[in-house]
């Protein structure tokens, strides 16, 4: 039997420019003595400066005289000589497009910096178009195979490694014909074509480097990106090339996997390879697609409104949906059951982009699309993931919905289908993560009370009430599954206090028809029975 291709496409609204603007060269950041406004070179920032002379100066922590002891040093009793540390405001990055980047406060990732500011050692494998390989905000964070490496393996001829791939020293051009080459950058077939900015754009929202003093950061501020192209500069990419690159990733022992990219139906080739990602714990983010508006061509055609595409609308990959500055559903965004969460989407991002011209220092200053969505939400995972390396794929799913902020739009519901759980909530993830990190995880006791805890069925409008029972101190969500779709619901993530117990009640209207099992979650810790819920 002859195997069905799909055709897959990037997720940016139809008919939407993207704006650009180059730099010839990087931007300079100056930085001033806070007293004298004089210039500080980059050795006197490193280096600090020496304390002026005090006539009182006394050793930090010491008595300033006898019969004084427990007297707390003041500011002029330092020691004379001694190089004062140069104190900076927390977490805010020296990237000049920094301050105006709403979408990382939207998303509350500057408080999650406090903590942490991402790993080298997690990589996220961006699967897109080509890429530009040697911008200036990213070419630090390529990952490299070290087996394809260095002492001119490179461009040896020599698969070093046994994988089947010939010199891949930096990720690989799946679009390219038999099994490709080492060569995704963006392009090299036609410069013009409408697929040669998204891949980088993509990328920078992955992991732009941040606090390296030009252009933007990721949420993620070090992460390594492996980048895989599976479409074209002309826009064209297909079901072996997505499939083979998420394989090739999750073989390259990836931790998360981004895919700005869709198409219009279940394609069995990706899901086979989504599974395999998920059996080897590597989580999958994909843009739900850009299916909103009524009459929308390309992956939509055919497809209700709303529609979200493929490999979105697998049960393993976190979907993501777009919003706007002001936190409404971006009106391309697709919608639905099977939508996760939502985060920026639309308007002025500001993220790495490659030209014809400029293929080092350009930035997009305008982005409309799930597709520029999905790559912060990789980030944020990739940021969940420098703290809790091992966190299952089911536990950063919870971390990413049970965490979600509630949005306006959303009614006072912990769901909906036009915004998932909410938007993305960097730092209540973090901030999770990190108490699990360094807690024992305990499997929660499932509270069902309320409601239908009697009969295990309800209809359309009831009051479900729903808790779990754990130690103080410990976090814990509910957790639903429906059997038929797969879909899932978390209520949001709790901190329980001394009564060891939390709850919630909301409308039976979250939960879609189906047979839902109810299960409670501590992190990777789930309660082993589960409850079901049947709708009449």
């Amino acid at each position: 039997m002859k195997q069905k291709y799909y055709k897959y496409k990037l997720l940016i609204p139809a008919m939407v420019l993207v704006g650009i603007f180059v730099f010839s060269k990087p931007l300079q950041v100056q930085i001033f003595d806070e007293k004298s406004d004089a210039r500080l070179s980059e050795a006197d920032t490193k280096s600090g400066r020496l304390v002026a002379k005090s006539p009182n100066s006394i050793s930090p922590g010491s008595a300033t005289s006898k019969g004084d002891e427990n007297t707390t040093p003041k500011a002029s009793d330092l020691i004379e000589g001694v190089v004062q540390k140069r104190y900076y405001l927390s977490n805010i990055p020296n990237d000049p497009y920094y301050s105006s980047a709403w979408y990382l406060q939207s998303v509350n990732a500057p408080s999650s910096w406090a903590t942490t500011t991402g790993s080298s050692d997690i990589t996220v494998a961006n699967i897109d178009t080509g890429f530009a390989l040697s911008h200036q905000d990213l070419v630090d964070h390529w990952k490299y195979n070290q087996a394809e490496f260095g002492g001119g393996k490179e461009s040896d001829g020599i698969d070093n490694d046994s994988n089947g791939y010939v010199d891949d020293y930096r990720g690989w051009d799946f679009t390219a014909s038999g099994l490709g080459d080492n060569n995704p950058q963006a392009g090299t077939i036609n410069p013009n074509g409408i697929g040669t900015s998204h891949g980088t754009e993509t990328a920078g929202l992955v992991g732009a480097a941040g606090d390296n003093g030009i252009g933007t950061t990721a949420v993620s501020q070090n992460v390594s990106i492996i980048p895989l192209q599976v479409i074209d500069d002309n826009g064209l990419g297909w079901s072996d090339a997505v499939a083979n690159a998420i394989i090739y990733a999750v073989d390259q022992n990836v931790d998360v996997i981004n895919m700005s990219l869709g198409t219009s139906g279940d394609d069995p080739i990706v899901r086979q390879a989504v599974d395999y990602a998920y059996d080897n714990n590597v989580v999958v983010v994909a843009a739900a697609g850009n299916c909103g508006n009524t009459g929308t061509g390309g992956v939509c055609t055919g497809n209700p409104t709303g529609f979200i595409t493929f490999p979105a609308s697998y049960n393993r990959v976190i979907a993501v949906g777009a919003t706007t500055s002001t936190n409404a559903r971006a009106s391309f965004s697709s919608y639905g059951q099977r939508l996760d969460v939502v985060a920026p989407g639309s308007g002025t991002i500001v993220s790495p982009t490659w030209t014809s011209g400029n293929g080092t220092s350009a930035y997009a200053s305008t982005l409309y699309g799930t597709s520029y969505s999905s790559p912060i939400v990789a980030s944020s995972v990739a940021l969940i993931r420098s703290i809790r390396p091992s966190s299952s794929v089911d536990d950063v799913r919870a971390l990413i919905m049970a965490g979600a902020s509630k949005l306006g739009g959303m009614g006072g519901s912990f769901y909906s289908t036009s915004y998932g759980h909410g938007i993305l909530d960097v730092n209540k993830a973090i901030s999770i993560s990190s108490d699990l990190k360094l807690s024992t995880e305990k499997v929660p006791e499932l509270a069902q009370a309320g409601g239908v805890s009697a009969e295990h069925t309800y209809s359309t409008n009831d009051t479900i009430g729903s808790g779990c029972e754990i130690d103080p101190g410990l976090w814990c969500t509910v957790w639903f599954r429906d059997s038929a779709t797969n879909n899932e619901r978390y209520l949001p993530y709790t901190k329980v206090g001394v009564s060891r117990k939390t709850g919630w009640n909301f409308n039976s209207g979250v939960l879609d028809s189906g047979y839902w099992e109810v299960r409670a979650r501590d992190g990777s810790a789930v309660s082993d029975t589960p409850y079901t819920l049947f709708r009449k």
